[in-house]
């Protein structure tokens, strides 16, 4: 999985409990048990402009088989 801010490596299973066009990944594993990235590799490290709420709950990504 990857975009312009960066990538990280998964398992990837197909299923209809998420719509098309959508992938959902939990927040579990630290980056050195991962290969040295998850799922925080393709986020901004900024703070939303209302609340200064996080920024990584959503995301784009494009999915490429390795």
């Amino acid at each position: 999985m990857f975009n312009d801010r960066g990538s990280f490596s998964a398992v990837v299973a197909v299923s209809d409990a998420t719509r098309a066009g959508v992938a959902f990944t939990h927040k579990s594993y630290w980056p050195k048990r991962n290969g040295g990235a998850n799922v925080n590799s393709t986020t901004a490290e900024r703070n939303a402009d209302l609340g200064r709420a996080p920024t990584f709950h959503d995301n784009r990504v494009e999915v490429e088989r390795a």
